[in-house]
C-alpha cells in the first residue's frame, strides 16, 4: 500500500502535535515575561502587576486580549513626560510679563501697554531700546544715563515761626507743640 514517512501517520501527528505544544508553551512564556515588563513600565501598584500577570497565566490568549483592553494606556514614562511638558508650558505663562496697571499680557520690549498706555519702561536716548527706569546705562548701546537730579525742596510759604528750627523751617510744627516747649 502506501508507505508514510517517518513510520506510522500516528507517529507523525504524535510529533507534529508535540512540536506545536512546544511552541505553544513558548509562546506563552513569551506572552506571561512580555505581560510582566508591560505592566511594570506602565503601573508601581504590585496588586495590578500581579493580577496581570496571573491573567494570562491563567488565561492564555484571551488572558492576553484582556490584559491589552485593561491595561493602562501610558507608561509611566509617557506620563512623567507629559507632566514636564505640562510644567514647561505652565513656567512659560509664569515667565510672560503684565502690565502693574492693568494686568494685560504685555511683552519685554514694549514701551508702554497697550491696553491702559501705562508706561512700562523709558526708551534709550542712543538706540531707542527699552531699559527699566532704575537701569544707570543702556545695557544694549552702553550709553549712560544722566543721573535725575535730586527735585530742590518747596520753598517754605509758612514762616518760620517762633524762630525756626534744626531743620531751617522745613517742618511746620504745631502751636501747641510750640507754646509746650516754651514753658
Amino acid at each position: 500500500m502506501f508507505d508514510w514517512p517517518g513510520g506510522s501517520w500516528q507517529d507523525t501527528v504524535r510529533l507534529v502535535l508535540t512540536v506545536l505544544s512546544i511552541y505553544g508553551a513558548i509562546i506563552w512564556v513569551a506572552l506571561i515575561f512580555w505581560v510582566f515588563r508591560d505592566i511594570r513600565q506602565r503601573t508601581r501598584d504590585p496588586v495590578m502587576q500581579i493580577i496581570s500577570v496571573l491573567l494570562v497565566l491563567a488565561g492564555f490568549l484571551p488572558g492576553h486580549w484582556i490584559y491589552l483592553i485593561l491595561r493602562p494606556r501610558q507608561t509611566l514614562t509617557e506620563l512623567y513626560e507629559r507632566s514636564l511638558e505640562e510644567e514647561a508650558i505652565l513656567q512659560d505663562l509664569d515667565d510672560q510679563k503684565a502690565c502693574p496697571v492693568c494686568r494685560a499680557r504685555v511683552r519685554d520690549d514694549y514701551l508702554i501697554c497697550p491696553s491702559c498706555l501705562a508706561e512700562l519702561k523709558e526708551p534709550c536716548e542712543a538706540c531707542d531700546k527699552p531699559l527699566d527706569f532704575g537701569w544707570l546705562a543702556c545695557p544694549y548701546c552702553g550709553y549712560q544715563k544722566t543721573p535725575a537730579s535730586a527735585p530742590a525742596p518747596a520753598p517754605n510759604h509758612i514762616g518760620d515761626e517762633q524762630g525756626g528750627g534744626s531743620l531751617g523751617g522745613l517742618v511746620r510744627r504745631s502751636s501747641s507743640l510750640v507754646r509746650r516747649r516754651g514753658s
